[in-house]
């Protein structure tokens, strides 16, 4: 009864933390697109704008705005569509809506995350489990923004948990509720198709490790052919759903060649024409699902734009991921999860119980897949792992207290960990996107930048900090897709501030901008900016200056204020 309290209690400061971000910010970077390709989905039954990403979590959050009356624009892009519909009256209200569609999945992830600790090691565990889950910045970040990897977040945890279950115990159901949660999260996101094979490999290797044919009663002889054959089929009947039983061609005859298809099938024999004439026949099942995974192989083989410690590639970086982990998560957590990973493995290792290790070994392959990955802009595509930090971690903050009975240097130790923990989440508060720990120090931008830093969520502040300055007129660098209708934002009169021309004036700049230049432009496109001091940083992520004219001697140290200025 307690326990339910406190799970509730911890849950509910979670969802008022996050529900509080929603004012303070404006849209990130790709809020539009997911609202405007989820609207298509409710208003035409068609998804045609993007296949990059499936559509369930872009049908959740445009089902806010669909029901408050809103509709797609007569417009033309995906982009100036989706920033149409968040401008049609009220603005925040809007962005309020869709960011809600994704609040739900941070319940359902909470209360996975209290629900596999609690089943497995016990109830405390499973509360301290659930406290450093509703605390992780990361976590709170992405829970308040109307974007897909909260909800894949959700749909990973769920789809481990049956697979554990499943490969403990193998019957027909639990491979129907396998193959469904499955392809929950496959409709969430793409990456899933990875994260789940890669964690059912390494879960499997570690059981052979241990030597364990025959776990806890499992039949030798249930007919895994079958099995995994349903979990098959229902998850592909359930794709099949989400994208609303569509058949069509995934390509043409006049798209020829088709890159994707010569990778798979080869560039010549009958496997290849066989592929051809599939793919181009009117009779595919779901093409757009087709369509995104071509998509985001080819994304994935060619990169994307990428910064890290000041240098910016296409290609990314095999560290990447362990580096934004290390600077993103509260040090607090880290500490946690490391002694709970070496006592989860430790206990498993001795007791010959893979289940045990379940959540560690599933993060390490989690982590492992993504360090191959040339697509480098942000933790948030590795946000299925802090579920897994969360119960390891609460497994370890448990090992900790119990270390009472032999002596108080562990109680102590713990408390001192979860006041830090506590510490750093509500100090950074309502800023959690730009959350980075003591590792990370003063310049967290000499580090990373994009959506770890700077995804275009401090416009709504620029207004405001203008307008309180009494600014008449802004040059200005912003990143962010809010930047194709800046005059909507209430600002003063501005104009776009132009690489490797200096200025003079008030400069606002994006962190994006000033570190890694931006689409299409070198990073070193306002490098000029670093001769000057700013005169603040508006919320985390953009840079307000104010240059002197070039007449006077201040120009090339930078003014602090414009009455430093007159005073001369």
């Amino acid at each position: 009864m307690v326990g339910g309290i406190v799970f509730f209690l911890l849950a509910g400061i979670g969802v008022a933390r996050i529900v509080s971000t929603y004012e303070v910010f404006s849209q990130t970077t790709d809020e539009p697109a997911h609202l405007i390709t989820g609207m298509e989905w409710l208003q035409k039954g068609t998804y045609t704008f993007e296949p990059l990403h499936p559509p369930l979590a872009r049908v959740a959050i445009a089902l806010g705005p669909y029901l408050s009356g809103l509709r797609l624009p007569d417009q033309h892009g995906m982009w100036e569509e989706g920033n149409t519909i968040l401008l049609d009256g009220s603005y925040q209200h809007n962005l309020t809506l869709a960011r809600l569609g994704v609040l739900p999945f941070f319940l359902a992830a909470t209360v996975l995350v209290w629900f596999w600790t609690r089943s497995r090691y016990g109830e405390r565990p499973a509360l301290l489990a659930t406290l450093l889950f509703t605390t992780t910045p990361v976590v709170l970040a992405h829970a308040g923004l109307a974007t897909t990897d909260m909800t894949l977040t959700a749909a990973i945890a769920g789809a481990l948990l049956a697979l554990v279950a499943l490969l403990d115990h193998p019957t027909y159901l639990r491979c129907i509720v396998f193959g469904l949660i499955a392809g929950i999260a496959v409709l969430s996101k793409f990456s899933a198709l990875v994260f789940l094979p890669a964690c059912a490999a390494a879960l499997l290797l570690w059981r052979w490790l241990l030597a364990r044919k025959n776990v806890n009663g499992t039949p030798r002889s249930f007919p895994w052919a079958k099995g995994l054959s349903l979990a098959a089929l229902v998850m592909f009947l359930l794709i099949w759903a989400g994208y609303r039983f569509s058949l069509g061609s995934v390509t043409s005859e006049a798209a020829r060649p088709h890159p994707t298809l010569d990778h798979v099938f080869g560039a010549r024999g009958t496997l290849h024409n066989w592929s051809y004439a599939v793919a181009e026949s009117r009779s595919v099942p779901a093409p757009a699902f087709l369509q995104g995974l071509a998509e985001i192989r080819q994304k994935n083989a060619n990169g994307a734009r990428a910064y890290l410690f000041g240098h910016v590639r296409k290609t990314g970086w095999w560290y990447f991921f362990p580096v934004a982990l290390t600077v993103k998560t509260t040090i607090a957590l880290l500490v946690l999860v490391g002694i709970g990973s070496v006592n989860l493995l430790k206990s498993s290792w001795r007791d010959k119980n893979w289940i045990a290790a379940a959540p560690v070994i599933c993060a390490l392959a989690l982590l492992l897949v993504c360090m191959f990955s040339h697509i480098n802009i942000g933790v948030r595509h590795i946000l299925p792992i802090y579920s897994l930090f969360a119960i390891i971690g609460g497994v370890g903050a448990y090992q900790m207290w119990e270390l009472a009975n032999k002596h108080h240097a562990g109680p102590v130790l713990l408390v001192v960990l979860l006041i830090w923990q506590l510490t750093a989440s509500i100090r950074v508060h309502p800023d959690y996107l730009a959350y980075f720990n003591e590792f990370a120090g003063q310049h967290p931008e000499r580090i990373l930048v994009d959506s770890d830093l700077d995804w275009g969520q401090d416009l709504l502040r620029l207004s405001s900090t203008l307008q309180q300055r009494h600014v008449d007129e802004v040059s200005i660098a912003y990143a962010g897709s809010a930047g194709l209708d800046l005059k909507q934002f209430s600002l003063p009169p501005f104009k776009q501030l132009v690489p490797h021309q200096p200025t003079s004036g008030w400069v606002a700049i994006s962190l994006l901008r000033l570190q890694a230049g931006g689409l299409g432009l070198p990073s070193d496109s306002f490098s000029w900016l670093n001769a000057y001091q700013p005169v603040c940083v508006v919320g985390r992520s953009i840079r307000l200056y104010y240059v002197a004219d070039q007449a006077f001697p201040e120009m090339g140290r930078g003014v602090s204020d414009p009455q430093a200025r007159n005073a001369q």
